[in-house]
Parts: C-alpha cells; sequence; structure tokens
C-alpha cells in the first residue's frame, strides 16, 4: 500500500505519521469493506453502519462524512493510485480525543477478482463463551470483536478454524465474526438478531440471494446445538471473510452444493451493485 488516505486527503504512505492519532490513546472504531468488480459495492451500506455505531459511542463524524458521494470518490482514487484493480478490503479508521475526530483510510489487495468462497470448507466447534441476547451492541462488531479473538485464540494448535457461540439460552448465535446460516431441504435458517447475534452487513443479501434461487428463508431462535448435525448443509458468512461452507461440526461432517449456489448468485447481486 503507498498511499492511504488521511482526513480527507491522499498522501504517500512513508511519507504519514500516524503516531499523532494514538499519542493520546483516542478511542477508535473502524469498518472494513470489501472491494471488487470494479468499485466498492457495500460501501453505502458499510458507511452508514459505521455512522450508527458512532452514533451509539456518542462519537463525532469528520465533517468529509456528511458527502458520501466526494468520500467514496477519494477512496476509489486511492485504490486506483495503489494499483489494486482486483479485490481486496477498504477500513475506515476512526480516531476520537479531545473532542477531535480524525480518520486514516487504508486499504489491502487480493491476487483474486471474484468475491472470496473457501473451496476446502472450514472446521467448527462449540466455543466456552456465551453471548448475552438483548444487548444493544450486539449487531456491532467492535462488541463482540475481544469476545471472539478470545475463542479463536483457544483453538490455537486444534484442527478447527472457528467456533459456533451459543447465548445464555443455549440458542446456536453466531460465529466469531460471521454469521452462521443453515440450510434443510429447500430452507435456510439463521439465528435473529434478538438472539444477540452479530449483524454483518452481507446478512441480508445472503437472505435475498437465497430467495432468488428458490429457498425460503427462516429466521428462528429455535435452533440448539443437537440441531446442528441434523442439518443438510451449513455455511458462515460475512464481508470480510466471504462465504465458507461447513466441512464439519466437531465429529459430523457435510457436504456442499446450496452453498455454492447461494455464493455464485450472491457475487451476482455485488457484481450488479459494483455497477451502479
Amino acid at each position: 500500500m503507498d498511499f492511504l488516505i488521511v482526513n480527507g486527503k491522499i498522501v504517500k504512505t512513508k511519507e504519514t505519521n500516524l503516531s499523532e492519532f494514538i499519542i493520546d490513546e483516542p478511542f477508535s472504531l473502524s469498518q472494513k469493506m470489501w472491494f471488487g468488480y470494479g468499485g466498492i459495492p457495500l460501501f453505502s451500506e458499510d458507511m452508514e453502519l459505521l455512522a450508527r455505531q458512532a452514533a451509539a459511542m456518542k462519537m463525532n463524524l469528520p465533517r468529509e462524512f456528511e458527502n458520501r458521494r466526494e468520500l467514496f470518490r477519494i477512496t476509489k482514487r486511492m485504490l486506483n493510485k495503489n494499483k489494486f484493480y482486483r479485490s481486496g478490503h477498504v477500513t475506515f479508521h476512526l480516531f476520537q480525543a479531545k473532542n477531535k475526530t480524525d480518520y486514516v483510510v487504508t486499504s489491502q489487495p487480493f491476487t483474486e477478482f471474484e468475491f472470496p468462497f473457501s473451496e476446502e470448507g472450514t472446521l467448527l466447534t462449540f466455543s466456552n463463551q456465551k453471548k448475552v441476547s438483548g444487548n444493544n451492541f450486539n449487531p456491532f462488531a467492535f462488541f463482540s470483536k475481544p469476545l471472539w479473538e478470545t475463542t479463536i485464540s483457544e483453538l490455537r494448535n486444534t484442527h478447527f478454524h472457528n467456533s459456533v457461540f451459543m447465548n445464555e439460552k443455549n440458542e446456536v448465535c453466531e460465529c466469531a465474526g460471521a454469521n452462521i446460516f443453515l440450510i434443510q431441504k429447500n430452507e435456510i435458517i439463521t439465528p435473529p438478531l434478538k438472539s444477540g447475534c452479530y449483524n454483518d452487513i452481507l446478512r441480508s443479501m445472503i437472505f435475498s440471494s437465497a430467495r432468488e434461487i428458490g429457498l425460503k428463508t427462516n429466521e428462528t431462535t429455535d435452533v440448539k446445538k443437537s440441531d446442528l448435525i441434523k442439518m443438510d448443509e451449513i455455511f458462515i458468512a460475512s464481508e470480510l471473510t466471504g462465504v465458507q461452507w461447513v466441512l464439519g461440526v466437531d465429529n459430523k461432517r457435510f457436504l456442499h452444493f446450496i452453498s455454492d449456489q447461494i455464493h455464485k448468485k450472491l457475487s451476482e447481486n455485488l457484481k450488479k451493485k459494483a455497477l451502479n
């Protein structure tokens, strides 16, 4: 990354000193979004989510955020100056200290052109940590991130890649950094927000893409740990990791077919949004 954005200006990375933003130990928020297909498909949705998180924490947004059209333009220009033409992530970082909010926009390229899909499959187990339903901060990544990181660290030196979180009612809730989707016959099931799950930007697009290929959609809290092994197929998804079909939950193994179709339709829809 040769260029980044600092408070509305594209600057060279090697000429930038970011220590001034963290020296006063500011409160910080960040929002990472996927770019690809020649655009940033979910830019508006991600910026709205960042604004909601800032409002929840009573954090003032920079003045430049009032003009999202210009913010999008300069972000695309930064990607072009970095020659990031395939896909990757753009991250907006907010730092608030002494009643002032600074922001930095960084980017990371991928070698792929397509929205990510795990070809090898992922292995899940169950987390020892619990989510608590009813907390207004549950939908936001910054609130759950420490819990996710703790759980992922517990998986080191195991063959598992992620964990399923249950809530205090022992209902299936989410995975670390991703929503979980269960497929049984012609229905796709996911926990509702009232379960305490994280609300990823991709969540609603997964449901709409599933309906387009003829699946019924169902949000229900009535999914217990023992129900997972009864499913035909499971996948987890987020804007950051893409679609990851689940190869196994503990000792139970799954095949994948529907998740491939959902990913294909989702990619088509993201491509349309990128071109608009």
